[in-house]
């Protein structure tokens, strides 16, 4: 968190603490932490309190509020009689400061949910879940409730915009290339489908009339930058069109007076929802009336308009408006172009375009559609439906085009080349990784604590591991091999190393309890000791090969020893395989454990929902049912049964891709002959698919919660040892049953627990050094670079690793 030096007052200590610290800490700034934190942990409770239900009969005391937050014009002291007429002003006052401090604190979305009417339930849960990251439940940053977002109103600003505006050079830069690009198309396409009109309609004056709207359109489009989009009135459609924009006087008391300048006038509450009302307006009071082909006297050019509407330019627009959605950047002139169509279809010959004047005379008896002033925006990138980022979004576009492309077009159309699907399928992963995160987050929010935890080890699990089965059946043992090494990498350098340096951006230096660490490393640390205890006994008792290469200048021969390939021999049978599936039964028989210790110790932490609550003032107020978090503004994003529908499809949709990613694996082996498949394994089987954890963990840290980022990625690594290795381990043995053992080969075949003796080494120096860095409780960027500067080492070791297994070098 940022350092207030509002917090440094004048008869502060000046005797330094007695701590640890590191050369770049200020000798002050546990002390400043500490104040700063028992001030806000006071307006926390506050604010807390006053978020109870507001019919309660007994107003909140104003003793109950903090001396450190209290307004300075709060004096009354109100029992049981009715609030002072300045006491809610006051109240709102001291909501504002609270928003401005956590506006300080960097995390935007969590200051705009404080004020929102999300579920408060669901959002203490997932609060509750991220400050005790209980084992085996989903750690989720994304909010799983219903939240207000500034990005979802500015957006709607854009296209309906009530002010003028004067735009950067950035934005007008935009505008410029919308123009030359589609702009330039539209006043192409649309004239030539105005022309179409005309011909069709026989040149008839209301062929004319309707050609000229196309036409209008055409002009509007090529530059729709401070122009409004009009709706003439008409008397017989009021009712129907009564929700459709605002009317020019409201909209020109917003924009500006006579003398063009800014006029700022507040619209009543209709006028603010009706205006943009046409896209996803709450049409529950007006039963609006559905008409496919407007409104009007049939005729030719009316018949020929809806024809060339229907069959030419409505395709073509909704496709462009697809696009700038996809471009995520471009949303505004997609929900242009989406409201545009709206609108052609329902009233065609009532729309006009106008550029925007200081004057309201001569369209007094017309609505304002739209208007907006920009082409694209820089801030979309955090624009969400349904709680889903909009860029994870768009990518479910190429899971549906992955699986057409090679199961349908490959064949009889088009033929892609197997590296560029392979790259396709990588990128599928992302989002269904994304969507099935959460979704079992957000079931595992609103379920109680078994369920979610058992839906945490099933999904997050089955999904990889069906992956890694269907390589081990294509004979690609070492690509499962290099993906377990990869992913237990990854979780205990990569991700932490990124996440400490990620958080150093706004804090070099950030602190946390090391106690939390004491129960995951201790079990981080069990987990690979039993892991490896199958490589150390062969390694101890397996026997060895004398290679001896002959010089040509003199007698003697430089010999070195290896172990040769892994058998189904006496040491394999009676020894190996027995300890390896008992060492995967100790595995998942710790996680089931340590899940059951989590249960008896943190559900009813977190899954308790009290009845009643403690008021300020010491009365009783009851707490809103749960009942309305299934609907309105006070549900969460996705309910159970949503959640489970898509977690289900995500699921199924990733089996698909699985298939066809390890199908296209040996075109790109051979394309590039120096990859060995388990450095391939290694590092892009291994950290595409947590993408996600990469994500949550670092935005953790940004927000300064690097121990939630550090417990990401141990929690992961558990994941990796105590569920996906022993189930790898029992699939191995089931499937190879009724295979003939002299035919198998066990390392491209079997997950069998034998790893190389650079994995062992590799994987206890990471795992150690992990430990001993998240045990200090204190986390800088210097500390994240020498995690990933080993990380980077380690992989290197694993290329040359691949090099030498194959003797490239024996010459």
């Amino acid at each position: 968190m940022p350092k207030d030096r509002s917090l440094h007052t004048a008869n502060s200590n000046p005797e330094p603490l007695k701590r640890v610290f590191s050369v770049d800490d200020d000798i002050h700034e546990i002390e400043h932490d500490i104040r700063y934190l028992e001030g806000l942990q006071e307006g926390l409770k506050y604010v807390a309190s006053n978020r109870l239900p507001s019919n309660t009969n007994t107003p909140p005391s104003t003793s109950a509020r903090p001396q450190s937050v209290r307004h300075k014009n709060s004096t009354a002291s109100v029992v049981g009689g009715p609030a002072p007429s300045n006491h809610e002003n006051a109240d709102q006052d001291l909501d504002n400061s609270f928003n401005y401090s956590n506006e300080r604190l960097g995390d935007e979305e969590d200051q705009s949910s404080v004020a929102s009417n999300e579920s408060y339930t669901l959002r203490q849960r997932q609060d509750a879940i991220n400050k005790t990251h209980p084992f085996g439940i989903r750690i989720w940053k994304p909010a799983l409730y219903k939240k207000h977002r500034s990005v979802q109103k500015a957006a709607k600003e854009d296209i309906h915009e009530t002010k003028y505006k004067r735009i950067s050079w950035k934005v007008h830069l935009a505008n410029y290339v919308w123009a030359m690009t589609l702009g330039v198309f539209f006043l192409v396409f649309l004239n030539l489908s105005s022309f179409l009109v005309r011909i069709l309609a026989l040149f008839t004056s209301k062929g004319s009339e309707y050609a000229s709207v196309l036409s209008r359109l055409s002009r509007y489009l090529f530059w729709p930058f401070g122009k409004v989009v009009l709706m003439v009135n008409d008397e017989q459609y009021l009712h129907e069109d009564q929700d459709e924009g605002i009317s020019a006087q409201q909209f020109y008391g917003w924009v500006t007076n006579n003398r063009n300048r800014l006029y700022f006038h507040r619209p009543s509450q209709g006028a603010s929802d009706s205006y943009g009302a046409t896209g996803s307006g709450n049409m529950a009071a007006v039963d609006r009336q559905r008409r496919l082909f407007g409104r009007g006297q049939w005729s030719l050019g009316r018949f020929t308009f809806y024809v060339v509407l229907y069959l030419f330019v409505q395709p073509v627009v909704l496709v462009f408006s697809f696009l700038t959605w996809l471009a995520v950047f471009t949303i505004p002139m997609s929900g242009i172009l989406w409201d545009l169509m709206y609108h052609c279809r329902r009233h065609p010959l009532a729309l006009e375009f106008k550029t925007l004047t200081p004057s309201v005379d001569g369209i007094k008896d017309k609505n304002v559609l739209l208007c907006t002033f920009r082409s694209a925006g820089s801030h979309y990138y955090k624009y969400t439906v349904d709680g889903t980022n909009v860029m994870v979004m768009n990518l479910g576009v190429l899971v549906a085009f992955t699986i057409i492309q090679f199961y349908v077009l490959q064949e009889h159309v088009f033929a892609m080349s197997e590296s560029i699907i392979f790259c396709l399928c990588l990128l599928s992963i992302i989002p269904l990784a994304f969507y099935i995160g959460q979704a079992v987050a957000s079931i595992s929010a609103q379920t109680s604590m078994g369920v979610g935890a058992a839906i945490n080890a099933f999904f997050s699990t089955i999904v990889e591991v069906f992956l890694y089965c269907v390589a081990l059946r294509q004979e690609k043992g070492l690509l499962v091999e290099g993906s377990m090494i990869g992913s237990i990498l990854g979780a205990v350098l990569l991700l932490p190393g990124m996440s400490m340096c990620g958080g150093a951006f706004k804090r070099k230096t950030q602190r946390y309890n090391p106690a939390s660490a004491g129960v995951s490393s201790a079990m981080l640390i069990f987990s690979m000791i039993v892991m490896f205890v199958p490589t150390i006994i062969y390694q101890i008792y397996g026997g060895y090969l004398v290679n001896c290469s002959p010089e040509t200048q003199s007698e003697s021969s430089r010999c070195y020893f290896r172990q040769p390939p892994l058998k189904f021999d006496g040491l394999y049978s009676h020894v190996i395989k027995p300890m390896s599936l008992f060492c995967a039964l100790i595995l998942f028989m710790a996680y089931a454990l340590g899940l059951w210790f989590t249960l008896r110790t943190h559900a009813a932490t977190i899954w308790q929902i009290p009845e009643k609550a403690q008021l300020p003032n010491g009365q009783l107020g009851f707490i809103p049912e749960e009942e309305e978090e299934n609907g309105g503004h006070d549900g969460p994003n996705w309910s159970r049964q949503k959640s489970t529908c898509i977690l289900l499809g995500a699921t199924l949709l990733y089996a698909i891709i699985a298939e066809i990613l390890v199908d296209c694996v040996d075109n790109v082996l051979q394309q590039f002959p120096s990859l060995d498949p388990k450095f391939l394994g290694l590092t892009v089987f291994a950290l595409v698919p947590n993408s996600t954890e990469f994500l949550n963990a670092i935005s953790f840290a940004i927000q300064g919660n690097v121990a939630l980022s550090m417990e990401i990625g141990s929690a992961y690594a558990l994941q990796v040892c105590l569920l996906q290795i022993p189930a790898l381990v029992i699939y191995s043995i089931i499937y190879t049953l009724h295979i003939p053992t002299d035919t198998i080969v066990i390392r491209d075949q079997m997950f069998s627990l034998i790893f190389p003796r650079w994995d062992l080494l590799a994987s206890m120096v990471s795992v150690f050094l992990f430990t001993y860095l998240y045990a200090e409780g204190k986390s800088n960027y210097f500390k994240g670079s020498i995690l990933i500067l080993l990380y980077s080492v380690v992989v290197l070791g694993f290329y040359f690793q691949g090099a030498m297994d194959q003797n490239k070098w024996d010459n």
